[in-house]
């Protein structure tokens, strides 16, 4: 993959006034040379040149289009390797007729996302860096936006580096204590230890605190709305959504399939499930809704509960569901029975307070927490929780005496862990030239 020259449309495919398709590898400026009139060797690198682009340049009958393109060096190139950016009219038939002639000269198709791993393995970017192009592309909200760009522009990687950093010194210092003894510190190693590995700790713990919440920005968050028949579950989607979806009835039992909505607030994607009532007598089809409202809030980020004095859930599975998730309380039918003291918010029909039950949710998730700085996919998240236990394994056999070298295994580990979630390497040759750097050893 690394080594091959690959085509493929970068816009989507449909037909548009403007598709763009992007050729790249050592072979790109060669395959252009034999579609275009012009001297590749001699144009101008990043600047827009408009003309003929040919199945065979010999050949005037076999004109694929009038279109613009631009050549990029490999230097500042996307991928890291020559690059030709083709700007065509939006016919899927001009497209394919030049995707397949940039194969016939010798390109292959590209696969998902082989354009990124190229500039991954050409060092334009890190994983991180990587992965945040596509929460940027997949972005609904300007805050999701605004989040994907510091993972893409490297902000969340610089602080990974920090900690990288400060890793690498600590290591450096034990280095230090061991093989040259006789040079001296103020600090011992142990007391070192003490006021640094805390610290670092703390780094990461907040970073991967702050990563669990980004989830939530990144994928949404998902809403089950839960509670007996006839309790206000579809007139309450309906007036969180803004519109009538879901079929509000008095008849017991209405609601037998999850009805989804999305609405946005304060930059979050809130996907909204409203689902079958929760009773002991069910007919068949209801039954099997139920189930599936069982399993919608088992996946669910948080329950809203809707209870009132007529209807209060006494299913015993559901009852110990909702203990293990974040659960806000609602109240139904205010204008009858007034606010509840075991409530989280009341509401009527006429009287929902929508916003104070988006805050709920935001609150029962600490999402006010939340500094929109972390990492978000499920890979980035498990192995920050890898690389925070290491340094408590570390910390606790700091605190247990254990002798320092045993301790320094534990931080190498975490090292390791950490070059992992960025995709570089590294080895102890990085700890030996911290030392040479920061240290006066050997002078």
């Amino acid at each position: 993959m690394l080594f091959d020259t690959v085509v493929a449309l970068t816009t989507p495919r449909m037909k548009a006034a403007m598709a763009v398709v992007r050729l790249s590898g050592n072979e790109a400026f060669s395959i252009l040379s034999k579609m275009v009139r012009k001297d590749v060797s001699s144009l101008e690198r990043r600047k827009a040149i408009y003309g003929s682009i040919y199945q065979d340049k010999e050949n005037k009958n076999t004109l694929i289009d009038k279109c613009v393109y631009i050549l990029f060096d490999a230097s500042n190139s996307y991928t890291g390797e020559d690059t030709v950016e083709f700007y065509l009219h939006g016919s899927l038939i001009v497209v394919d007729e030049l995707i397949s002639t940039c194969i016939k000269y010798g390109a292959k198709q590209a696969l998902g996302g082989e354009f990124s791993a190229k500039a991954y393995y050409h060092n334009k970017m890190d994983l991180i860096e990587a992965e945040g192009i596509n929460s940027l592309i997949n972005a609904l909200t300007k805050r999701q936006k605004d989040f994907a760009l510091k993972t893409v522009t490297g902000t969340n990687s610089s602080f990974l580096k920090e900690l990288k950093e400060d890793l690498n010194l600590l290591e450096a210092e034990i280095e230090v204590d061991i093989d040259y003894p006789e040079y001296e510190e103020s600090q011992t190693i142990e007391e070192s230890l003490k006021d640094k590995l805390p610290k670092i700790s703390e780094k990461a713990k907040s970073l991967l605190a702050s990563s669990k919440r980004s989830k939530y920005l990144v994928n949404g968050i998902k809403v089950a709305i839960i509670g007996e028949p006839n309790v206000g579950k579809s007139t309450l989607l309906n007036s969180l959504i803004g519109y009538d979806k879901a079929i509000v009835s008095d008849i017991p039992g209405t609601t037998r399939d999850a009805v989804e909505g999305v609405v946005e607030y304060h930059g979050l994607v809130f996907n909204l499930f409203d689902t079958a009532g929760i009773r002991d007598k069910a007919g068949k089809i209801e039954k099997i809704g139920i189930e599936k409202s069982y399993k919608i809030a088992y996946d669910a980020d948080v329950i809203l509960l809707l209870e009132n004095p007529e209807y209060v859930l006494s299913d015993e599975k559901f009852i110990a569901l909702i203990k293990n998730k974040p659960t806000v309380k609602v109240s139904t039918k205010k204008d009858i029975y007034g606010n509840s003291d075991n409530a989280d918010v009341s509401i009527s029909k006429d009287e929902v307070n929508i916003g104070k039950i988006f805050d709920l949710i935001e609150t029962k998730l600490d999402m006010e927490k939340f500094n929109d700085i972390g990492l978000s996919s499920h890979r980035e998240i498990e192995m920050l929780e890898s690389f925070s236990l290491c340094l408590e394994d570390a910390l606790n056999d700091l605190s247990n005496n254990m002798s320092v070298d045993v301790i320094e295994i534990k931080l190498l580990k975490a090292s390791s862990i950490l070059d992992e979630l960025m995709g570089v390497s590294s080895t102890i040759e990085d700890v030996y030239s911290t030392i040479f750097k920061n240290f006066c050893v050997g002078k």
